[in-house]
């Protein structure tokens, strides 16, 4: 995707894999503010892959739990009567 197809896709609220990637390796560079990454993939056969860095079993899952809440969150801000 080129970067006028990637600017488009984020002003109408698509975030894509390679735009994700893009914009967390900037914070690493700029600032160097991230200590540690979880991620959840799905690849285009259907398979779902995870991986994290250097941390604890209990940590990786603790941060994988405050994604979740988190999506429930924006989720329910969406629905949420106005």
């Amino acid at each position: 995707m080129d970067q006028l197809s990637e600017y488009k896709s984020r002003k109408e609220g698509k975030v894509t894999p390679k735009y994700l990637m893009e914009h967390v390796l900037g914070v690493i560079e700029e600032d160097d503010s991230i200590e540690s990454i979880t991620y959840v993939a799905k690849l285009k056969d259907g398979t779902i892959t995870s991986g994290w860095t250097d941390m604890m079993h209990t940590e990786v899952i603790g941060m994988y739990e405050v994604g979740k809440l988190q999506v429930i969150k924006d989720m329910w801000s969406e629905w949420e009567p106005r």
